[in-house]
């Protein structure tokens, strides 16, 4: 027998509201045309926000496949909105780092950013509004160590 999903519960209201917010997000960057795809501006707001990142980190973050994000970086790299170097760390490794020719496009994601959330945030005081942030944040953080939990298992029994 059927047996119906709950759809309200935390983990289904988080999984809607971050494709809602992807969606309206890359909408907004093919109305502002901004000379990027939607998610190439994801890609240097990821660099923007972690960076530098190796290719593997960005791939990660981005939700790309490693292909994708070698295309998304080359078609950036190629713009000059970032550039890549060597990881100090691991000389094999490739880094990637915004450029200062993309300063101008960070500030227009930043607005962009800002359209998105006033648009999240309607109709929620400023209060509950960074109680939920906070809460957010401790979410993250908690998914953050199990992931590094799980990457530094990886890496032991390669």
């Amino acid at each position: 027998m059927h047996q119906p999903v709950e759809s309200d519960t935390p983990f289904f209201l988080l999984l809607d509201i971050a494709r809602m917010l992807r969606a309206e997000f890359e909408h907004e960057v093919r109305e502002a045309d901004l000379g990027v795809t939607p998610g190439e501006a994801r890609t240097l707001a990821n660099i923007a926000r972690f960076g530098p990142l190796s290719q593997n980190d960005l791939a990660e973050l981005s939700g790309f496949g490693a292909m994708s994000v070698t295309r998304v970086i080359k078609n950036l790299e190629t713009a000059g909105l970032i550039f890549r170097s060597i990881d100090p760390n691991d000389r094999r490794a490739r880094m990637v780092q915004i450029s200062d020719k993309a300063t101008p496009l960070m500030h227009e994601l930043k607005k962009i950013e800002m359209s998105v959330k006033d648009i999240t945030s309607r109709n929620v005081t400023s209060k509950n509004w960074r109680a939920f942030e906070q809460i957010l944040k401790v979410v993250r953080d908690n998914h953050l160590t199990a992931y590094h939990g799980r990457r530094a298992i990886d890496i032991e029994t390669e």
